[in-house]
This record gives structure tokens, sequence and C-alpha cells, in this order.
């Protein structure tokens, strides 16, 4: 628990953190007012914070239910829960609703929580980087590389926290190795926040390709009992994290259209070559709360996967039969794909069979169509057939076990996008083309030439793209690109479809662009407290790629 004992809270005028949690329960000093000098007093204190952080991130963002993960993940359709109250999962209603910022909100708590903790790494890891370089100071164990090390990661964690603070809100204060301890930083906007954090990431990599630097010890980043990992390993993961932060941190489309893809293609061109897992541990508090058998593979309130977004595998006509059906009249449907990720069949019973049985894992797929007898029976646009079935292994083992938290497929995506829109389509189809074949579509190379080209297939491609208005028809690269990285990504990591489906412009009219300044550090910085998003509301999405939002479709 020592990524929750923060170092110095000054520095953040977060003066109401833990209403709620006494220090007796907590087992530790009020940290609202924090020994600062004595949690960084021997560098073994040092070294301990500092290696506590990325944990600390993981727990910030997926590890709890009351996160804005939840909230993210139903407004980018990820998921869908139906007549749910619960962790700001009504955010998924359409016509959208603003995001209620008052005081006392019903998701107050989700709202702080992200902010909050993520906050307190980047404190963290800026006094760590303070003491780290302070004339002298050794971690006493006759091995350079070991400061080396700690450094590199220290600039790691605070750029990776950083990054998901620009992602997720609009404004927030940047914590620097030079504050002293009863400094508070100003807020920033999102944009200024993002630059700092790519600036730490430039530094954690300067650090890490140094000479003698250590390998990061077991329980650093890779979570209680995962590998050690090698300077090497260390730094092609910055350069992936860094590529997905300078990416999410987007608005809309011409945000996107502005990030800068020449620094993208190449930070993961040189990133990761196989996925980067975490070890999840919930005893170790490395966890993924929503994958609870309790939680995700509970029933159809909590989740199921709208046709929104899946209906375009479908070859069938009936997902553009959907589209045509008014939005509230709409009932699940058969999914017939060629797409192996999804169960195969012409009938209902013939997928619900293509799947090793209902209430286990779906034998390498990572949908399952379910038996009817557990569908909700409520007709809306939420409903289909369909829960995505990939991580229930996991969740049956109490999730302990691997995590799939930087997929080497998302990286992949982050390269072919930029190549799309540097009009490089062959090296942009190569990447696709790795896990679009594997699961049973036709290749895109030598096929697809131009951005403008359809995928192949004819009547039976995939994706099958809805226009604004009218049928669904062949989807471009762009397309094909986004379908690999959704299906590729879906509940593996943090926003990703969030922060993608806001800036390629396909999040439903009204959507919410960001989340604000919650009212809790709106208050302690005596600001006034607003609300954003919903249909004409400040900093909400105007149109949708594919219509959705608008009017009834």
């Amino acid at each position: 628990m020592l990524w929750r004992l923060v170092s110095s809270l000054a520095g953040i005028a977060l003066v109401v953190s833990l209403q709620g949690c006494s220090d007796e329960s907590l087992g530790v000093a009020n940290i609202n007012n924090p020994d600062r000098e004595k949690t960084l007093g021997s560098p073994a204190e040092v070294e301990g914070l500092a290696s506590a952080q990325f944990g600390a991130i993981i727990m910030a963002t997926i590890g709890d239910i009351a996160r804005l993960q939840t909230s993210m993940a139903v407004m980018s359709f990820e998921n869908a829960a139906t007549g749910l109250a619960n962790n700001g999962m009504p955010r998924g209603a359409i016509p959208r609703q603003v995001i209620d910022n008052s005081r006392g909100n019903a998701y107050a708590p989700e709202g702080f929580n992200d902010f909050q903790f993520l906050s307190f790494v980047a404190r963290n890891s800026a006094d760590v980087l303070q003491r780290a370089k302070e004339e002298g100071f050794s971690l006493g164990t006759g091995r350079d590389g070991d400061l080396i090390r700690l450094k590199a990661f220290a600039h790691f964690t605070a750029g990776v926290a950083l990054g998901y603070l620009s992602a997720v809100y609009d404004s927030a204060g940047v914590p620097r190795e030079t504050d002293g301890p009863s400094d508070v930083p100003p807020l920033e906007g999102y944009m200024d926040v993002n630059a700092y954090a790519l600036a730490q990431l430039d530094s954690a990599l300067a650090y890490a390709t140094q000479p003698g630097m250590t390998a990061l010890p077991t329980g650093w980043l890779t979570g209680p009992g995962g590998p050690t990992v090698s300077p090497a390993r260390f730094a092609e993961i910055i350069r992936s994290f860094r590529a997905r932060m300078r990416v999410s941190v987007a608005r809309d489309p011409d945000e996107r259209a502005a990030v800068d893809w020449g620094a993208v293609i190449a930070d993961a061109t040189a990133g990761i070559k196989s996925d980067f897992e975490i070890m999840l541990n919930p005893g170790a508090d490395w966890d993924y709360e929503w994958l609870a058998t309790t939680l995700h593979f509970r029933d159809t309130n909590w989740h199921q996967m709208t046709p929104y977004i899946i209906g375009m595998a479908d070859v069938s006509g009936a997902f553009d039969r959907w589209l045509e059906t008014p939005r509230d009249q709409r009932t699940g449907f058969l999914i017939i794909t060629p797409d192996l990720r999804f169960p195969q069949g012409s009938t209902r019973a013939e997928q619900n069979a293509d799947r090793g049985g209902q209430g286990v894992p779906t034998g390498g797929k990572y949908f399952r169509n379910r038996e009817p007898s557990l569908d909700n029976i409520t007709p809306a646009w939420a409903n289909s057939q369909y829960d995505h079935y990939r991580f229930r292994a996991l969740a049956d083992a109490g999730r302990n076990g691997p995590l799939p938290f930087f997929t080497k497929a998302e990286n992949d995506m982050l390269a072919a996008e930029g190549y799309i829109r540097q009009g490089n389509i062959a090296a942009a189809a190569a990447l696709i083309d790795i896990t679009r074949t594997k699961n049973g579509l036709p290749a895109l190379s030598g096929v697809v030439t131009s951005a403008t080209d359809p995928v192949p297939g004819g009547d039976q491609c995939v994706p099958r793209v809805p226009s604004k208005t009218g049928p669904t028809s062949c989807g471009t690269i762009m397309e094909a690109m986004k379908w690999e990285k959704r299906m590729e990504t879906a509940f593996t990591t943090y926003g990703v479809w969030f922060f993608d489906g806001r800036g390629w412009g396909d999040l439903p009219v009204g959507t919410a662009l960001e989340f604000p300044l919650p009212h809790q550090e709106a208050d302690a910085r005596n600001v006034p407290i607003y609300n954003l998003g919903g249909v004409g509301g400040a900093r909400s999405a105007a149109g949708s790629t594919y219509g959705y939002g608008d009017g009834n479709r």
C-alpha cells in the first residue's frame, strides 16, 4: 500500500482527498499532513516509493470499479449496460447527457479518484527525482546503474500519470521536481500537461538508454511475480507509451490530424515487439476489478456488446436492418461474420455451441453468443446477443495472472494510422494484416493501394461501415485499422476506445470529449465548478462519423 502514502500532497490542492478514511483504517499517519522528510529520508525509502508508482497507476486507472474507466467504456461502446445506475454507466445513454460535476453528484468518487491518484503519482515521482538528483545522493549499492534506473523509472511514471491526466481531464496541476514542499502548481490545459508528460518520457528514455542501467526488478513494472525488465525492453515500453500518450490527448479529428505522426511512427516501430503484460494480483493491489465474475461476467445489466460497433462484422444484412429500426425499438440479432474472433454458425444454437459451453472461456474467441435465457428482455439499442469473453479465464482465476495492458496490436495500429495519414498505404496494410488475416479476414496487402479503396471481400467484407444516414458499405483501410485496434484492445487497458473514438470523430453526438476538473479540486483551488458534454453542451461531440446519436440513428 506504499503508493497510498503520498510523499507530498503540497503542490496539489487536494484538501478533502480522503474524507471518510480514518488514520486508523489506513494504519498510517495522517496523509493530509505527511512527514515528507521521513518518507524520503533514506535512499531505500526513496527507491521503495519510486518502485510502487506504476502499480499506483494501475490502481488509479483500472484497479478499482470506482474509476472513470466504466464511464469511458459505455461512452465509446466498448461496453453497454442497461438499467444500471452504477459507476457512471448511465453516461452511455443516448441522447447523451452532461457530465454532472456538481457537489454530491452520483459519480463524484469516480470523477475524482482517477484525478487524485494520478496526481499523487506525479507528485511522488517528482519528489523522487528531486532527491535522486541531489548532489552526492547514492543508493549505496555500489552500482551506478541502479541510480540511472531509479531516475528513468521516476520520469516514466511521471510521464504516464500526467499523460493519462491530459487524456482524461481538461486541466490539471503539473508537479515538477523543482517544486518545494508547499508549492501548489497552477492548473494547466490538457495540451500543456501532455507536452510535459511527453518531456518526462523523453527523459525516461534518455536515462534508460544510458550504458550500465540495471534491469527493473520484478514488481516495479510488471506486477508481483512478473518478470524483470531489461533496459532494452524498458526502452521499448517507454517508446510505446510515448506514442500512446501523443495520440490519446487529441479531442477531435482536427487535433488527431495535427498529431506529430512521424514521431508516433518512430516510437511505435521502435516500441514493444510483444504484448506488455502485467501480472494481476488483487491481494497485492495489482487489480482490474471490472473483470470480476460479479461485474463484467455477471449479467447483461452490467455488460453486453452493443451492435453499434461489433455490428460492423455482420455480412448478412442484419446490421443494416437494425440501423433502419427506430433506436429504442431495436433488438439483438445474429451476427454472421467471417471474423474468427466471433462465434461461427448460421443459427444462434450453432453459435452458442461454438465456444466450449456457457459460463466458460471461449476457446480463443473474443466474444460469445449467450444462451437466449440469459438475454435482457428489454428491447433497446444497447441489447445484443454478444458478450466480450476473452478474459473469462482470468476472471475465473480471481484475477490472478497476466493481462495485456499494452498489446502489440495497439502499438502496430498506432504506426499504421500514422502511415495511412502519411499516404504509405502498403506499410499500413502490412501491419493491419498481422491480426486481420490471423482472424480469417482477407489480406489488404497488394489489394488496397489507396486510402479510398474498399477492403476486400465483396459482400462478405469486414468491417461494413455505416454512413451517417444510409446503409453500410465496405470500409476503407482507415476503418480496417480502427476495426483491428478495437477488437484487439477491448477491455485490455484504460480508456483506449474513448480516446480513439473522440479523435476519430466516431462518438455519438453530445458525448463529452473530456471530463471537467473535479469539483473537489475546484473547491480546493477556489475556482468555479462546471459541467461538460451533452447535446449542444460545452466540449461535446458535434457529429459522428457514423451518424450515431443524431436524430434516430
